[in-house]
């Protein structure tokens, strides 16, 4: 009886067991299984897991008012100990006639810099002129802006001399329209590494009008007459020429446009304003928020927004470029005393003194003797305020700090 009771223990033990089992096996069967990563998932997973989204070390350039902050203290500090001689003269770029007294001249009137002119490479090789120009940077009591127009084809300050051949560069148009705007931005970049390398700081380039005729002022200078391809270049070179240390000028704003081609050096735009607003700002306002460092004005009257005015001479039209298009840089003029008489245009002022109330923070001239006298003389009788002599010098001295020039 013991022997019986003991073998029905041990029987019901091991049924038991098997029972158990087999509601395990059941419950795991029946389970909603779940999901396996394929191997490409796991590769994605893995991947999203691990690693960070990629930084961009590249600094976005500045724009609107702050495109020089990085300069602005310095520049204060230096406007506080300049003479009211001193702070005029920084108005100025005056064009070199004579490369020997370049330096003694920018001395003299305390210019903010020169800009050269084909002629004053005459005979020079590369490492001539690069020798010349750090000899100025060395001389100039106030380190210079040294300025050239390479656009490339008929307008080639440095490289239109036979000791430069390597380097003669077409017109944007003509390249573009073999090469496409991938060709130009290949000239741009060779054209900036050359510049730099000679010790331009300065390129009043790219030409931004937008011409689409032959018959028109600016076709042969400009790249097309389609204002988002023109963005583009204009974009394009800004940053390129600007981070080689050369800065680049916007020109001729508000734009040249469809004008017929003309002897006359102060032309009339009769189109709509709004075609103005609308489409010739277009690659302006793509440079300038490419961080461009400099805005070139025309010297066209453009009829249906200021008639009285020439674009340079014109406060409304810096009103436009500072407060439409939030430009923050330099806006200088082009040649003023280059055979235009801007008299009907100035309101009975000196050009050069008109132009800087117009809102210019600098004037070109061939005479910068005659307009350091006209704007000191408009300074010391009130006509050009102490307090916008001051605000105008501090901008350029901030520029030239941010741009390295002066350290």
């Amino acid at each position: 009886m013991k022997k019986f009771v003991i073998i029905s223990i041990i029987l019901l033990l091991i049924g038991g067991g098997v029972l158990g089992y087999s509601v395990y096996r059941y419950i795991d069967v029946t389970r909603p299984e779940e999901p396996v990563a394929t191997a490409d998932e796991a590769v994605v997973e893995t991947a999203e897991a691990t690693e960070a989204p990629a930084e961009t070390t590249e600094a976005e350039p500045a724009s609107g008012d702050d495109i020089f902050s990085a300069g602005a203290e310095q520049a204060k500090t230096a406007v506080e100990s300049m003479s009211k001689e001193e702070k005029v003269g920084q108005l100025i770029l005056g064009i070199c006639s004579d490369t020997t007294t370049a330096s003694t001249e920018m001395n003299r009137y305390s210019l903010a810099g020169m800009l050269f002119q084909n002629a004053n490479f005459d005979y020079m090789t590369p490492d001539d002129v690069k020798t010349l120009l750090a000899t100025y940077k060395e001389e100039v009591n106030k380190a210079p802006i040294l300025a050239a127009k390479e656009e490339g084809g008929f307008v080639t300050t440095v490289t239109g001399h036979d000791a430069f051949y390597e380097y003669v560069f077409d017109s944007p148009r003509n390249i573009y329209d073999t090469d496409g705007l991938n060709g130009v931005e290949r000239m741009e970049t060779e054209k900036a590494n050359l510049l730099s390398q000679m010790g331009i700081n300065l390129n009043l380039a790219p030409v931004v009008d937008l011409a689409a005729e032959m018959d028109q002022i600016m076709y042969s200078r400009s790249l097309c007459g389609d204002a988002d391809i023109t963005a583009q270049y204009a974009a394009y070179v800004t940053r390129t020429s600007q981070a080689k240390g050369v800065s680049v000028a916007l020109k001729h704003y508000p734009g040249y446009g469809t004008i017929p081609d003309s002897y006359d050096p102060v032309v009339t735009d009769t189109r709509e304003s709004a075609t103005i607003k609308d489409v010739d700002s277009v690659p302006f306002k793509a440079g300038i928020e490419a961080g461009a460092h400099f805005v070139m004005m025309s010297n066209v009257v453009v009829e249906n927004i200021d008639p009285l005015h020439t674009a340079s001479l014109s406060p409304e039209l810096h009103r436009m470029l500072r407060e439409d298009l939030g430009f923050g840089g330099l806006i200088i003029t082009d040649t003023l005393d280059d055979g235009a008489d801007f008299s009907a245009y100035t309101d009975g002022k000196e050009t050069v003194v008109a132009a800087i109330l117009a809102g210019n923070d600098m004037v070109i001239v061939n005479d910068y003797a005659t307009a350091y006298t006209d704007l000191l003389s408009a300074v010391n009788d009130g006509t050009i305020t102490e307090e916008k002599l001051d605000e105008i010098c501090t901008r350029v001295l901030a520029y030239k700090y941010t741009a390295k020039i002066m350290q």
